[in-house]
């Protein structure tokens, strides 16, 4: 039995959005959902005019700055609206916007906004977790930031610089509407992905992300009558093209919350009558261990993603959440996120043992990591993938982008997987050394440089480890130098200012050698994963 026959065929002649722009489809959706609510935030609610019109607003006050289409501007917001209307207002005047994780220290932000070229920068004003502006402002004191001309504050600040533009008040209504992108193999937004290499690596999706929406939301049988919880981070491409635009796609609402806490959480799906939840494990936990959850308050969920595959955490979302509809996917950045999922009725033992079928006209074929070959179902290799939704290119990275794609222009995930005889996906592993943590790729090659940098250490191997809550955890192996001693925990507060925090080792230990290969001196990072094993046994 094929794919074609289990669920239809492998191309989508009813998806609206086929050959279609940003700016076309958000044109679409406005007019075709007018009325609807379309974005609810804390006592804030927008129906889906009311979302052109801040999207068009933000399109209006960029182009007043001379901003060009080409250049790029970067967003480096917690979740809030204003990331949406400033993504999406970017996106479909052609500027392109630069969605950066809120949580990265000093030198990872330093990197991505001068490699992306980036002239721009949006941030938080006052009232924010973290001081936005003076980081900024630190970075370009330093000269680090030598391309940015404009760094824009979106809360009052107390004592404003010079330079830096408030645009915490209403945009002037006469402003006009820079002209629309209409090609949707153009650039649409840069996301950086750590992968596996040393420095991270910047995506360049292109503008059909309404298009796999659409298609996405065919999976559990998305309809405007729907309303998505969304609290996973928006700059992530879970939340951002996964999250906004699958449901945008059918007129759904969104109901964005800034940031997890499970008694609110709780509160919000009971109040608003969530039906759509986007969830890790660890956010599992929480939701049904903590004193006011009541299965009845929880409801109104009818399906969701879980991220992972994780059979406990499934157990929990099915039993003790009683929503039975979850599904599981397979997806990366460089894939605008989800290029294989589940149904949300397929049975239980699929959703828990594979991450689906290919969505349209996406193919996802298996192939042998030395020679390229497609391989048979149950034939373990690299996973690749080709179609519409693959990234453009890695900016400024020509010999990167080469090397990830095949001569028949297949994407090479970096990923070890294999197929089902009735063409579901099933994801093993990463073939290299990076790992997952919360959904975020983590390159071992960056921590074990930032760890090699401090004075004393001689040499640093970081392996990842399963982890039932968070997908995978890192554990660090240091050897020290030449009459030197590293204390773990000093070492562990050395890397907290220079990390992000998904980035950082759930555990350091020292040794005095590491495993190496024979004749090539490799280090056998499976060596050290069944030592770190070991060890957190012990």
């Amino acid at each position: 039995m094929t794919a074609e026959t289990l669920r239809g065929a492998t191309t989508s002649p009813n998806n609206p959005f086929i050959g279609k722009s940003y700016a076309t489809a958000l044109n679409e959706l406005a007019v075709r959902f007018s009325g609807r609510e379309a974005l609810v935030f804390e006592d804030r609610r927008w129906t889906f005019r009311d979302m052109k019109r801040e999207i068009d607003a933000v399109s209006a006050r960029l182009g007043s700055l001379g901003l060009q289409r080409g250049e790029k501007i970067s967003l480096w917001l917690p979740n809030r609206p204003e990331f949406i209307w400033y993504w999406l207002g970017a996106v479909q005047v052609g500027i392109v916007p630069v969605v950066l994780n809120n949580r990265m220290k000093l030198d990872e932000v330093a990197y991505q906004i001068d490699q992306s070229d980036s002239v721009a920068i949006v941030i938080p004003g006052d009232g924010a977790f973290r001081d936005f502006l003076g980081d900024v402002q630190t970075l370009r004191a330093a000269n680090r930031l030598p391309k940015l001309r404009h760094v824009i504050v979106l809360d009052p600040i107390a004592q404003l610089p010079p330079g830096v533009i408030d645009w915490s008040g209403p945009a002037s209504s006469k402003l006009p509407l820079p002209e629309l992108v209409t090609d949707p193999r153009a650039a649409g937004f840069i996301v950086y992905s750590s992968g596996t290499t040393a420095l991270p690596k910047g995506a360049v999706l292109n503008q059909t992300g309404l298009r796999k929406a659409w298609d996405h939301g065919e999976r559990f049988a998305q309809t405007e009558n729907d309303r998505f919880l969304l609290v996973v981070p928006l700059f992530g491409i879970l939340a951002n093209v996964n999250g906004i635009l699958t449901a945008w796609s059918r007129g759904s609402c969104i109901v964005l919350e800034a940031q997890f806490e499970p008694a609110r959480i709780i509160e919000v799906i009971e109040r608003e009558r969530c039906s759509v939840a986007y969830l890790f494990p660890v956010m599992i936990e929480k939701i049904v261990e903590h004193p006011s959850y009541r299965p009845k308050r929880t409801a109104s969920l009818r399906t969701g993603i879980l991220v992972g595959t994780d059979t406990a955490a499934m157990k929990r979302v099915a039993d003790d959440m009683r929503m039975p509809g979850y599904f599981t996917s397979y997806g990366m950045t460089e894939t605008s996120s989800a290029c294989t999922r589940c149904y949300s009725d397929d049975p239980v033992e699929i959703r828990q043992t594979t991450h689906g079928l290919p969505l349209p006209d996406i193919e996802v074929e298996i192939r042998d990591v030395e020679t390229g070959v497609k391989l048979e179902p149950r034939q373990e290799g690299e996973v690749c993938v080709r179609g519409y939704n693959i990234m453009i290119e890695y900016y400024n990275k020509p010999v990167e982008t080469a090397a990830a794609f095949t001569r028949d222009n297949f994407f090479r995930t970096g990923d070890l997987g294999y197929m089902t005889e009735e063409g579901r996906l099933v994801f093993l592993r990463r073939i290299k050394d990076g790992y997952k943590h919360k959904g975020f790729n983590v390159s071992t090659a960056e921590v074990e440089k930032v760890i090699s940098d401090h004075p004393d250490v001689a040499e640093a191997a970081v392996v990842g480890l399963p982890d039932k809550l968070v997908g995978d955890i890192g554990v660090a192996f240091v050897i020290a130098q030449s009459g030197k001693a590293v204390d773990p925990a000093t070492l562990a507060a050395y890397l907290k200012p220079k990390l992000s925090s998904f980035k950082l080792p759930a555990h350091i230990f020292m040794v005095d050698e590491f495993p190496l290969t024979a004749g090539t001196g490799k280090v056998q990072k499976f060596k050290l994963r069944d030592m770190a094993i070991d060890r957190l046994k012990a």
